[in-house]
């Protein structure tokens, strides 16, 4: 049984950014600290957690983008457990904190190649972001969150 929860201490944050930097950095070959930017002290983390093993399965942030608009990013799920729901259960969690933070427009930036669950969530593609590395192309999505 998987649970969603915040980490809260130094050990469950190590395992939280080991998860993202292991999905997100590792294979672009980028070194450890990439995978985390400016925005950490002032975002709301979320993982998924493995009840029974107490292996962290998914990781997301949120932060206030601008007023009303919020943004998650760095979502990762482990390799081993993809395709299993996981990544939807994290898009739940961070709209209903979205929604409870007043946010009416929720966006995030992502690899291409993952237009197609995105778009299933409800998000739509509103543009070209950026290149990442010099070789990962980013979309921006968004999502009008309803009360």
């Amino acid at each position: 049984m998987l649970i969603i929860k915040q980490p809260k201490t130094k050990e469950e944050f190590k395992n939280y950014y080991a998860l993202r930097y292991r999905v997100l950095r590792e294979s672009l070959g980028q070194p450890k600290g990439t995978e985390k930017d400016d925005y950490e002290p002032i975002s709301i983390h979320f993982m998924a957690v493995d009840k029974d093993s107490g292996e962290i399965v998914g990781v997301v942030k949120l932060f206030e983008k601008e007023p009303g608009v919020g943004q998650f990013s760095h979502m990762a799920v482990a390799e081993n457990r993809q395709h299993q729901g996981i990544g939807k259960m994290l898009i739940n969690a961070v709209e209903v904190k979205a929604k409870e933070l007043g946010y009416k427009t929720l966006g995030t930036t992502i690899r291409i190649n993952s237009t197609n669950f995105y778009e299933k969530c409800g998000y739509k593609m509103k543009g070209l972001a950026y290149v990442l590395f010099g070789r990962v192309q980013l979309l921006w999505m968004e999502k009008e969150l309803n009360d």
